[in-house]
């Protein structure tokens, strides 16, 4: 039974692979003018040209692998027809090798895919498919190799890898792998550890691997906003300081809501929806505009206040419509045990509030709250403070 779901795990990642391939129109030649166009027209005014028979046996492979059949005798002579009319091309043993995987004849299949490298090294099919079976069988500095090759040889189409590199990054010994191999592809890097960040059980992990101090994608807020969900709150906010390069202390963040480089949840994060909108001012202020048809939070920010008493207070300015729809309001993040509800007013713009032992974080939210008929607010908040902390 185990081994029959080995076999099919094995199957649906060669059909992956070879799916990828054609996705990616790794087998390219010049002997079909503006093919990679239209690639339908070639196939019109020269279906036996080689470039076009290799094309579609890949094609029919794939299809046959995904449908759990044997590759066609039609697919086979296409084949021999390439062999003969390109004595020369990697293609013949490229299709044999994606032949024989399919059809389990592993050690055949990279013998195959080996000949083919040999006749072209530059084939990207070739290489793909090597990095690829290199990857299932934990042969990881081969596949790093062939994936070096194939980064000099296209500029896309490598994505399909960072699974396999997500995977071999679990790996006993393979942190120093591949912070090397990052140093020379930082996108790779990123997008892997982007992936990696979304569990915080590999906060370690990604720490270790990172080469970036600005990464893009910006994996940074993914794994800090992980690790809070997951109740490791001091942990977050200490990994937060140490990636902004911020003394991290618990309180209120940024209140002059200013461009930080420092990602969410300890920063603001700024809501753009259709209910409304908040943004900084630039001028030590946050500008708010809401509309009034349904509760929305506009900014938040994550913070480890210690049990005690608080004071939360601003300055409400330029209010038109109805001040009172916007809230400042505090929870418990692991209870949602709500601490305190503002709403602004000239005359209302401060409160107090306290925070229980057994609450580590709070969500500090600015919220747009329905009344009955809806209506356009708009104000800007300045000189936000929080001040107090007194145990009780």
């Amino acid at each position: 039974m185990a081994a029959a779901g080995a076999a099919r795990v094995a199957r649906r990642a060669v059909v992956v692979s070879i799916a990828a391939l054609l996705g990616f129109q790794v087998i390219r030649t010049a002997a079909v003018a503006d093919r990679e166009a239209h690639p339908g027209l070639a196939a019109g005014l020269w279906p036996s040209h080689p470039s076009v028979l290799t094309d579609s046996a890949l094609f029919s492979i794939a299809t046959a692998a995904a449908q759990g059949q044997l590759v066609s005798d039609a697919t086979r002579a296409d084949v021999r027809q390439i062999a003969v009319k390109a004595p020369l091309s990697p293609d013949p043993f490229l299709i044999e090798g994606a032949i024989a995987e399919t059809e389990g004849h592993s050690g055949a299949s990279e013998r195959l895919l080996l000949a083919a490298r040999g006749r072209d090294p530059r084939s990207r099919g070739t290489r793909f498919l090597l990095a690829e079976r290199y990857f299932r069988t934990g042969r990881i500095t081969d596949a790093l190799i062939e994936m070096q090759v194939l980064v000099g040889l296209q500029s896309r189409g490598l994505e399909v890898f960072i699974p396999a590199l997500v995977g071999y990054a679990r790996t006993p010994g393979a942190v120093p792998q591949l912070r090397a191999f990052f140093t020379q592809y930082p996108r790779l890097e990123a997008d892997v550890l982007a992936l990696l960040a979304q569990d915080a059980a590999n906060a370690d992990l990604v720490l270790s691997l990172a080469t970036q101090r600005k990464p893009v994608p910006d994996w940074r807020g993914t794994l800090v906003t992980a690790l809070a969900s997951s109740g490791q709150y001091d942990k977050a906010h200490a990994i937060w300081g140490r990636m902004s390069g911020i003394d991290a202390r618990p309180g209120l963040f940024n209140p002059a809501f200013a461009e930080i480089a420092a990602p969410a949840p300890f920063n603001w994060t700024f809501n753009q929806t259709a209910e409304g909108v908040a943004e900084p001012d630039g001028k030590g202020g946050v500008s708010v505009l809401y509309y009034g048809r349904a509760k929305a939070v506009l900014a938040s920010q994550l913070l480890l206040l210690s049990s005690g008493s608080y004071r939360l207070a601003m300055k409400v300015d330029g209010a038109s419509g109805e001040a009172g729809a916007i809230h400042w309001g505090l929870r418990c993040a692991n209870t949602d045990k709500v601490l305190a509800d503002l709403p602004m007013h000239a005359d209302a713009a401060a409160t107090g509030f306290t925070v229980p032992s057994g609450c580590p974080a709070q969500w500090l939210e600015l919220m747009g709250v329905a009344g009955d008929m809806p209506q356009t607010t708009e104000l800007t908040i300045a000189n936000l403070q929080l001040a107090g902390g007194t145990a009780q």
